[in-house]
């Protein structure tokens, strides 16, 4: 169970079909999250490709409940390509029963939800909302999401919602991405895998975050040398520090390359 100011988030569960059903029968539920025809057909069904989706790990998704735990919605988010930048993003829905809304309680679910996705390796969100549909327009801006006015499309299985527009939130920079690849590759001892995604990261442009220029090549250079390229190593730990990082690692691998390999 996770929390947020007001509401808590629990995993879905079997026990939660009847809820689902009582969702789904609301006329415009459809407005915030459509469902396959066989899904609507056996809301069944759906809890339990929620259920066997986040057991995959593919999908992340939480029933959304007041303190006093009264169920009033559900917020999720599937990996899949986004046909725009043709990269895996998270499809992010959710849906608030209709007593509960315009009382904040969507704003806050979705701020809780992208700030839960940011966890993982995925660069990207979106939400696809249909133009007839101006709250979750409003929520999806309170979130930080942005409204991509050259990207749209029509669903033919459901002409009454009108146009859906892209709305995209970056949630890690392409450098941030090879970053982390490189860190995992390198704590796998996977040198040659870490050279290349560092590598890749320094290409990339700094946008701001953690991973500096500095710090890449420093990453770099240890991954240089634990696959014995010893003249680059030497190479990027001292531009790293000549870009202002140096720290105790930095000094003793330098320290090993001059002992050892006659590096200055």
């Amino acid at each position: 169970m996770e929390q947020s100011d007001r509401l808590r988030y629990d995993f879905i569960s079997r026990r939660d079909v009847p809820f689902f059903e009582k969702m789904f029968a609301v006329d415009d539920v459809k407005m915030f999250y459509v469902l396959t025809e066989e899904h609507s057909r056996n809301i069944s069904l759906f809890v339990d490709y929620i259920i066997q989706s986040q057991a995959d790990h593919t999908s992340l998704n939480y029933k959304i409940s007041l303190f006093d735990n009264t169920p009033i919605g559900f917020i999720g988010g599937e990996l899949q390509h986004d046909f725009v930048t043709r990269n895996v993003a998270w499809n992010v829905s959710y849906v608030i029963l209709p007593k509960y809304r315009n009382l904040g309680y969507a704003t806050e679910a979705l701020i809780f939800f992208t700030n839960k996705i940011k966890d993982y390796s995925i660069s990207s969100a979106f939400l696809d909302i249909s133009t007839l549909n101006v709250e979750s327009e409003k929520v999806a801006e309170k979130a930080g999401y942005i409204k991509n006015h050259v990207y749209g499309h029509l669903d033919p299985q459901h002409e009454e919602l009108d146009f859906l527009f892209h709305w995209e939130k970056k949630l890690h920079s392409q450098r941030d991405i090879y970053f982390v690849t490189g860190i995992t590759a390198f704590n796998q001892k996977d040198y040659s895998k870490a050279e290349v995604f560092f590598t890749k990261a320094i290409a990339e442009k700094y946008e701001g975050g953690p991973n500096t220029d500095a710090l890449c090549y420093s990453n770099l250079g240890m991954a240089c040398s634990g696959s014995h390229k010893y003249g680059k190593a030497f190479q990027c730990l001292k531009k790293a520090q000549s870009l202002g990082l140096t720290n105790a690692s930095i000094e003793k691998e330098l320290n090993w390359l001059k002992i050892y390999k006659g590096l200055y």
